[in-house]
């Protein structure tokens, strides 16, 4: 029914709102309009800081934003141990901490850039929820961007959905930064951010 793309987290249909959603096809069409309404809310203009608080309560509020018409789970932390991210009774604290960190990358003065790729990169390597962690991951980030008056990364989400040369690079890279090399990740933003030398 779901078949799995390497590097994904399995899909539990168990917690779809819709029962008939039955086909990748379908569950595809209707998180991708989920989603569209996210992205209109906070990236169609620029979202203020009350919109986008950057804090433990909006981040769970954004997963739920965007997938909270299609899962029962979204925005709820999961509870369960996956392949993917760290062991679940870390993860409050983990996601508390990010959103503690940010701030600090701010004023440190780093880009703005490297703030999203590490925003990106924790959000994932966190993977709070039992899906969407990578949409969310790099939603934030570009919300973050486009909070700070930057351009955002125009992610190919239909190649990074599934099985391609830019998921594999991306998967990739997201191993890389994993390892302590943001590099790779930093290069995917780059490019997909128009910043890349032509």
């Amino acid at each position: 029914m779901f078949p799995v793309i390497p590097g994904e987290t399995p899909i539990d249909p168990s917690g779809l709102l819709d029962r008939t959603i039955r086909t990748r096809g379908r569950l595809n069409i209707v998180e991708a309009e989920n989603i569209r309404k996210a992205t209109v809310k906070y990236l169609a203009k620029r979202p203020t800081k009350r919109q986008a608080k950057f804090d433990y309560a909006w981040g769970l509020k954004l997963h739920r934003e965007m997938f909270g018409e299609v899962w029962e789970w979204a925005g709820k932390l999961g509870s369960v141990e996956l392949t993917i991210g760290i062991p679940p009774e870390h993860v409050e604290t983990s996601l508390y901490g990010l959103f503690q960190d940010l701030p600090v990358w701010a004023q440190s003065g780093a880009p703005l850039l490297d703030q999203a790729v590490r925003l990106h990169h924790q959000g994932v390597r966190i993977h709070p929820f039992l899906n969407g962690n990578g949409r969310w991951a790099r939603m934030m980030a570009n919300i973050w961007l486009r909070l700070n008056k930057h351009a955002i990364t125009l992610w190919p989400e239909e190649n990074i959905g599934r099985g391609s040369p830019v998921r594999d690079e991306y998967i990739t890279a997201i191993q890389a930064a994993d390892n302590g090399d943001d590099g790779p990740l930093l290069e995917l933003h780059r490019r997909y951010t128009g910043l890349a030398e032509k």
